[in-house]
């Protein structure tokens, strides 16, 4: 290879790596870190929930002022007689299918409400339902939207819930008399009939309800009895213990729960669950002193 041609070619190399050294100084790294130094758009926790309890305070004051009219008081009247109870269908402690003879009763048309829990702590001096953001940081902010009259009263636990329907002179109802109360005679899946409607109650998904509504507001999610809200809005505190095997183990005329447990029976959907959850003869378990922004309940008493 000549000279000149060793030249020309050290050349080209040359120019070839001043280019890529260029480049290299060139090329834009990863993005500056920009430190923020204001607080503008920024609110810290702890006022956040200065505000949350503020607006709650509030709330409650106005609750507080409210008189419910007698129509949110009514009971309706359930009829001695059989239905069935379980579903084949179900989980195992839905099992086995029995038919269960109940006397007659009454349980209350609505959900307990916030102003009448609130006129209770006022004659009483009983303690204040405890709510909480359980399910996510917007829900703790967005508490005091739970606190209206006519919504149902949560964050009570089944001890708030027994010394609120002592004091009106009644009791929980016993979980057979829920699902009673829920689905008749016919057996049917959801208060209203077989029929999977998810907008027909306060549940989870598009039916213009963030959370809790007020009782009575969906009209369609009412039993063959007349009571409402059996589906949706809040899960609801029943009487009984909680145990799969009741259905095996327990009498078939006005069965009462077993006599003792870790956790006691909730019953119900809540605005957080889904259509499928929401069926009457579906069964849940809780611990006696949980209180949650979904459990509420409502009362009952016997002829």
């Amino acid at each position: 290879m000549s000279k000149y041609l060793i030249a020309i070619y050290l050349s080209l190399v040359f120019i070839i790596l001043a280019i890529i050294q260029v480049g290299i100084r060139q090329e834009p790294g990863p993005p500056a870190v920009e430190v923020q130094t204001s607080d503008k758009g920024y609110t810290p926790l702890a006022k956040k929930l200065e505000r949350v309890a503020e607006e709650s305070k509030k709330a409650e004051a106005e609750v507080r002022q409210v008189k419910v009219d007698d129509e949110f008081e009514a009971m309706v009247f359930i009829p001695a007689g059989e239905f069935t109870m379980g579903s084949p269908e179900g989980s195992h402690d839905q099992k086995p299918v029995r038919r269960v003879s109940l006397g007659g009763f009454y349980i209350d048309k609505y959900e307990v409400t916030f102003a009448q829990f609130y006129a209770f702590i006022g004659l009483t001096g009983h303690r204040k339902p405890r709510l909480a953001g359980y399910l996510s940081s917007s829900v703790t902010e967005d508490l005091p939207l739970f606190i209206k009259p006519l919504n149902p009263i949560v964050g009570v636990s089944w001890d708030d819930a027994v010394d609120y329907c002592q004091w009106k002179g009644k009791r929980l109802p016993t979980e057979a008399e829920w699902e009673k109360a829920a689905r008749g005679t016919d057996r049917r899946k959801w208060p209203w009939g077989n029929e999977e409607r998810s907008e027909y109650a306060n549940l989870l998904g598009d039916d213009g309800a963030r959370y809790t509504a007020s009782v009575g507001q969906f009209a369609r999610d009412v039993s063959p009895y007349g009571v409402h809200d059996l589906a949706g809005n809040v899960m609801e505190w029943v009487a009984d213990w909680y145990n799969q095997d009741s259905y095996r183990l327990l009498p078939a005329s006005n069965p009462a729960g077993v006599p003792d447990g870790e956790s006691r029976v909730i019953r119900g959907a809540s605005w957080n669950d889904s259509i499928k959850r929401a069926q009457t003869s579906i069964r849940f378990k809780m611990y006696p002193e949980y209180r949650d922004v979904t459990i509420g309940f409502r009362c009952a008493k016997p002829v």
